[in-house]
């Protein structure tokens, strides 16, 4: 998380590409200099989640722990089941150590994001709690909370709104200012057809006017605040993280409605997208 930007990609899936059947989700995170730094692996759930994970797609309950490169968990990420709009929501250690004397996991929820629905944009919330006082804490063997957002705990972070095909997520502040980014990359036609190894650049700060392409942004001026960076906060770069796994769930799997590129898709079109 001391890395201005992080690179997550998605591994291949041998059953996904040869017959569509959708397998645990699992990402390698490495820097710049292609380095891996740690790796992100959806909890296996038994055989019903094999079932639920073909049936329910992407509106399937998901779970996933964030390791560093020895293999410890750091981060926890937890979507539940929805219909429609998706939420995530993301847990540590309390204090960053604490385990029970039984060596089970006190978590700490500490951000969520959530998306909303619209007809033509592709657009999240992105929240964190206000104060450590107002702690949501759970074992990892319990079931799971799902606080609700009020003024008291949590205050918006960041917003995305983009368009329908959009594969470049801005971030942006109250101001409307970008504070991060979430970018994915095309990697070929032969994997975008038949696999859901996905890469996606992370930058954990606003992305610099010089490498805006004119012809793309033909009205974009440099503002006087956008000049102003700051570092963001550890919990403000693992929901960050998180935002781009949730992207990744909603709109780039395979079995999500807005991949529609797939060979897959094109020989079931009339079906489930």
């Amino acid at each position: 998380m001391q890395n201005d930007q992080l690179i997550i990609t998605r591994q291949i899936e041998m059953m996904n590409i040869f017959i569509g059947f959708e397998q645990t989700n699992k990402y390698v995170i490495s820097n710049e200099k292609e380095e891996v730094l740690g790796y992100i692996a959806e909890e296996p759930r038994g055989i019903l989640s094999v079932f639920s994970r073909q049936l329910l797609r992407t509106h399937r309950p998901f779970r996933a722990v964030v390791l560093d490169r020895q293999g410890s968990p750091i981060l926890w990420l937890r979507r539940p089941f929805a219909w429609i709009n998706s939420r995530m929501f993301v847990q540590r250690l309390q204090d960053y150590e604490n385990y029970t004397s039984e060596g089970n996991p006190v978590l700490d929820t500490f951000a969520e994001v959530q998306q909303r629905w619209h007809f033509w944009r592709r657009k999240y919330d992105l929240f964190l709690r206000k104060q450590e006082t107002h702690r949501v804490l759970s074992l990892a063997s319990d079931p799971q909370p799902e606080p609700e957002l009020n003024e008291e705990t949590f205050y918006q972070f960041a917003r995305i709104d983009e368009g329908l095909w959009a594969w470049d997520f801005s971030l942006k502040d109250a101001r409307g200012v970008e504070i991060a980014s979430v970018n994915r990359t095309f990697r070929g036609f032969g994997r975008e057809l038949f696999t859901d190894t996905g890469r996606y650049f992370v930058r954990f700060t606003p992305q610099p006017t010089s490498q805006l392409d004119p012809s793309m942004h033909p009205s974009i001026v440099p503002d006087p605040k956008s000049m102003v960076v700051r570092d963001l906060t550890l919990d403000e770069r693992a929901l960050i993280l998180a935002t781009a796994v949730n992207i990744d769930f909603d709109y780039f799997s395979r079995h999500s409605e807005g991949h529609g590129i797939g060979l897959w898709h094109f020989t079931s079109f009339g079906s489930d997208a």
